[in-house]
């Protein structure tokens, strides 16, 4: 029975950090998702404000609300824990500026033009992703809205996506399981959170959790990933809106 239980322990304790490195990140997106999207604001917050679904403005404040609630789960607590649950410096969690020679003049450039740009284009004309973007449409009643609404989105939610999964998940769980095994993990999670989404987005994230995250390798930091993810974001918010004729 004791051999069985050393068996049985054994490997617990020598993974127990990635362990406890991955369930910490699941529980805070399961309250992302259970109470950080635009559908709780509207439904149990907006009310309060007597606001209902159909005001003016309401899915643009909810949308603020998901981003907001993605900037502290996703940013503001793993940094004020991360000492507990990874005991690493933010450069070695892809929160430096890393190869800044590959990442900003090979990178970002590359990525621009061969992801950001031709991806936000062929979503501009898909029917299910105007539907789907941007999550505010009453964004587009204005250009300042519009400007706002997009820099919001890159500080609140891009920048905090990014430090979490491919820098505090997959940079803490390299550490202790490999660059292989941390970058499949992220692309599982970050697969996964695109559920609901449209089918050819849930398809990029997949194939993007690998390259992306074999980047982030490459370069040591999040931020090259970083522009081209919040680039591509814009232009399809952009594109999308226009091609609905919503601007």
């Amino acid at each position: 029975m004791r051999t069985l239980l050393h068996e049985l322990v054994d490997p617990l304790r020598d993974h127990g950090r990635a362990l406890a490195i991955t369930g910490a990140a699941l529980a805070l997106l399961l309250v992302y998702l259970e109470a950080g999207q635009r559908g709780f604001f509207l439904a149990h917050l907006a009310p309060r404000l007597s606001w209902s679904r159909a005001a003016p403005g309401a899915d643009y404040w909810a949308a603020l609300y998901q981003f907001g609630a993605a900037a502290l789960l996703f940013l503001a607590v793993p940094l004020l824990t991360r000492r507990l649950w990874t005991g690493q410096s933010l450069a070695e969690l892809g929160l430096g500026l890393g190869d800044r020679r590959v990442g900003f003049l090979l990178i970002v450039p590359a990525g621009l033009l061969l992801v950001s740009i031709p991806g936000a284009l062929s979503a501009a004309f898909m029917p299910e992703f105007q539907a789907e973007y941007p999550l505010a449409k009453s964004a587009a009643a204005s250009a300042g809205w519009f400007a706002l609404y997009e820099l919001a989105y890159g500080l609140l939610y891009y920048i905090p996506y990014e430090a979490f999964f491919r820098g505090f998940l997959q940079g803490s769980l390299q550490k202790q399981l490999g660059p292989a095994a941390a970058v499949c993990i992220q692309t599982a999670v970050t697969t996964l959170l695109h559920l609901g989404k449209p089918q050819g987005e849930i398809w990029s994230a997949l194939l993007a959790g690998f390259v992306f995250g074999a980047v982030v390798l490459r370069t040591r930091s999040v931020w090259p990933i970083l522009i081209v993810h919040w680039a591509l974001g814009t232009l399809t918010d952009l594109g999308c809106a226009w091609s609905a004729g919503r601007f």
